[in-house]
């Protein structure tokens, strides 16, 4: 009587163990599917966000595209602008007369070289000449100077237009100191010429009169 008790015990006890570890296993299988539902929806969702991302980094990067074509497409415009500046027009550089302007300066320097050892000038005055012959001489040089530089490419970022003007005033400054120059070489030999003739003069008369040597 006491071991079927004791059996009987036994048997309700194993059962009331399997039955909550039944229920454990459930839970956890339970509480398990819950979990991967909530992952699999995480993942649904970070697959959206990465999908949205890379969506909008497309469009971003195809507007900086478009951005930086327009830049770059000024920046040749204004490079090439700019390019068409330094460089030297033909029709510019043949109306620009060079050997003109070289010829007018040869002159210049032939005409003061005529005059440097005229006879019948005082000391002074022919410093005085020496130190008009330079300065014209240095300008006539920097004239050059300038016309050279307006008309090598590269030297100066201008429009034609502005380089026509700058060679014209380079032109009408050659032109001004020849027009001068040839004066004043003129005077200064009709004096020299009236100095030896005032001086002949004064030796005649001192011939005549018996004053002179």
């Amino acid at each position: 009587m006491g071991l079927r008790v004791t059996v009987c015990l036994l048997l309700l006890l194993a059962a009331a163990a399997t039955k909550s570890q039944a229920q454990t296993f459930a839970e956890w299988f339970q509480q398990g599917k819950t979990q991967i539902k909530y992952l699999s929806r995480q993942i649904a969702a970070l697959t959206a966000c990465e999908q949205s991302l890379k969506q909008g980094y497309n469009i971003a990067k195809s507007e900086w595209g478009a951005i930086s074509s327009v830049k770059n497409g000024e920046f040749l415009l204004h490079r090439g602008y700019y390019r068409s500046l330094r460089a030297v027009n033909p029709l510019v550089k043949d109306d620009a007369d060079v050997a003109s302007v070289q010829a007018e300066q040869q002159s210049i320097i032939s005409q003061f070289t005529s005059i440097r050892d005229v006879q019948g000038l005082s000391g002074a005055e022919q410093a005085y000449v020496g130190s008009v012959e330079a300065k014209v001489l240095a300008d006539c040089v920097a004239d050059l100077n300038e016309l050279e530089t307006v008309l090598t490419p590269g030297r100066l970022v201008l429009t034609d237009d502005e380089r026509m003007h700058r060679i014209d005033r380079v032109k009408a400054s050659m032109k001004e100191k020849y027009v001068f120059s040839c004066g004043f070489c003129s005077n200064v030999r009709l004096l020299a010429l009236q100095r030896i003739h005032d001086n002949q003069g004064i030796h005649i008369l001192n011939q005549l009169y018996g004053t002179g040597n």
